[in-house]
């Protein structure tokens, strides 16, 4: 049984646990009163009679079995919707594209195959398969587009970017030499300038994620959220302060 169900299952029985515990102890405090009641009447010569059975009722337990029950089932039902003891550690990652996405990408290799020099189709097709998570047709596509318009600062960065998350977020020797011709041919191309912040400061690297965005910060060719930059900065900026203190 793995750890998100046994918690359940604690949470569950503290919760019954102390329903039942405040229920007995009600019934017992109950019981007390109306006996404290009954030797009350009879000192001062009253004809009241309480017996035993008057209020068995009081300490019947069906009410609370009921909600016990209900609370059991539906907790369980819940759990169940989500799945089961074996299924909770053997989540795997869903491969699947969303539909809106795969028209996109359909659509988009139908126009390539009618116009495969069409730099626009290429560049959508080649944005919605990175959209998609199929960043290898994303690289693919982007190959076609650079060799139909020649070496592009912006199309490299893309290129790049998409080989990255490609090759499980990191910089191959492939991606690399991409990354080296973008930033030859422009210094603060935006796509090679984020994606090498990122995982920079996915590793921890903040100061070199920083001197990225500093330089992002230059570029006036490409339009980017410049505040979004701006948070960046001071959130590793704050990071690298905690780190050396």
């Amino acid at each position: 049984m793995n750890i998100l169900a046994l918690g359940i299952a604690v949470c569950l029985s503290i919760f019954i646990g102390l329903f039942w515990i405040h229920h007995c102890a009600y019934n017992r405090n109950l019981s007390s009163t109306v006996v404290k009641a009954t030797n009350t009447n009879a000192e001062m010569g009253s004809t009241i009679s309480v017996e035993p059975d008057d209020f068995a009722d009081v300490g019947a337990y069906q009410y609370p079995l009921w909600m016990s029950a209900i609370v059991l089932i539906f907790s369980l039902s819940i759990y169940a919707s989500g799945g089961h003891f074996q299924g909770w550690d053997k989540g795997r990652v869903d491969d699947s594209v969303d539909y809106l996405i795969a028209a996109k990408i359909t659509k988009g290799r139908e126009q390539v195959q009618q116009q495969p020099a069409n730099e626009m189709a290429l560049m959508a097709l080649a944005q919605s398969y990175a959209e998609g998570g199929m960043y290898a047709d994303s690289v693919d596509t982007l190959s076609q587009l650079i060799e139909l318009v020649g070496e592009d600062a912006g199309l490299l960065g893309m290129q790049a970017t998409s080989m990255y998350y490609r090759d499980g977020r990191q910089f191959l020797p492939e991606a690399r030499k991409v990354i080296d011709t973008a930033l030859n041919l422009q210094r603060d191309e935006l796509n090679t300038r984020m994606i090498l912040a990122t995982d920079a400061y996915l590793n921890g690297q903040y100061a070199v994620a920083i001197e990225h965005w500093r330089i992002l910060q230059t570029n006036q060719t490409q339009s980017f959220n410049r505040q979004s930059i701006n948070n960046a900065i001071m959130k590793a900026e704050f990071k690298l302060d905690e780190v050396s203190r």
